[in-house]
């Protein structure tokens, strides 16, 4: 039986594990890169693109979801039991620190059980060392049935130089509602992974967007703090993917917003619960909370 409780060393080994490599992978379009195994688990390096981040320059929270998916998904699908596939059953980011503008961000992953399940841990980090983020996953395996999927980049659309926003590179349309915001990402198929179905990371992405820009309208002194998804069932490539975002709560230091994601045929396929609170920066700064 193979040993799975190591990850591989080698290049060559490591690239049968990691697409961060292929230029046509979700995650290095998304800026991810340089991704290797560590003694205990494994890091990566996330040069953000200006697209990704907000008007101050820092990383936007939807993006950070996917440097989340990626570095958190990788230990179990390399230590995953034999004939099995892994799966992402839940993804959760807590943003903690001051996100920094511009630069690189760090992410290294832990695994701290692994049994019918596997629950990852990890932390997030600037260049000077300082934590911003942490994240966690619990995976689940399950028989697999065929070869392990190769990522198909010739159908993967690239990011262009004069991208402006997420929101242009995704294909998304917003769209205000009474008591939230509706976002549609027309064509899934650009975001696969690879087992040809939506990206985690990305839905992920285009919930927590769909709750920011829900809690932006009515509070835009709030940002993200807390994202935690769950993944009920896979998105299909074939059809849009939409996110409705509804406030549960909103007042002037907190919101709570739930987002439902569906697929084409309107079943539901992940559901997300966002926390939004004064961020750091602007606690940092002095500024006067009010009560919730």
């Amino acid at each position: 039986m193979a040993d799975h409780r190591h990850l591989p060393t080698s290049v060559e080994a490591r690239t049968q594990w990691c697409t961060i490599d292929d230029p046509g992978s979700v995650e290095a379009r998304f800026g991810l890169r340089d991704c290797a195994p560590t003694a205990s688990g494994n890091r990566c390096a996330y040069v953000v693109p200006s697209w990704a981040c907000d008007a101050q320059g820092r990383p936007l929270a939807g993006a950070l979801m996917v440097l989340a998916d990626h570095i958190l998904g990788e230990l179990p699908y390399v230590r995953r039991p034999p004939d099995t596939w892994s799966l992402t059953a839940e993804l959760t980011l807590d943003l903690i620190g001051e996100l920094p503008v511009g630069g690189h961000l760090f992410a290294e992953a832990v695994e701290v059980v692994q049994g019918a399940e596997a629950f990852v841990q990890c932390r997030i980090t600037t260049g000077a060392g300082d934590l911003v983020a942490v994240g966690t996953t619990r995976t689940v395996f399950f028989a697999a049935t065929a070869q392990d999927p190769v990522v198909v980049t010739e159908a993967a659309s690239s990011v262009g130089t004069g991208a402006v926003s997420i929101e242009a590179v995704l294909g998304i349309d917003v769209h205000h509602l009474a008591e939230g915001v509706q976002i549609s990402l027309a064509d899934p198929g650009n975001w696969v992974n690879g087992f040809g179905i939506m990206h985690g990371g990305v839905s992920a992405c285009v919930t927590e967007l769909a709750a920011a820009a829900a809690v932006g309208a009515r509070n835009p002194a709030l940002a993200t703090a807390h994202v935690h998804t769950n993944y009920l069932r896979p998105v299909v490539a074939d059809a849009p993917f939409v996110a409705v975002a509804r406030l549960h709560h909103i007042g002037r230091s907190s919101a709570v917003v739930e987002v439902s994601g569906r697929g084409g045929r309107g079943e539901l396929c992940t559901v997300s619960t966002v926390t939004a609170r004064i961020p750091a920066v602007t606690r940092r700064t002095g500024d006067e909370l009010d009560a919730v």
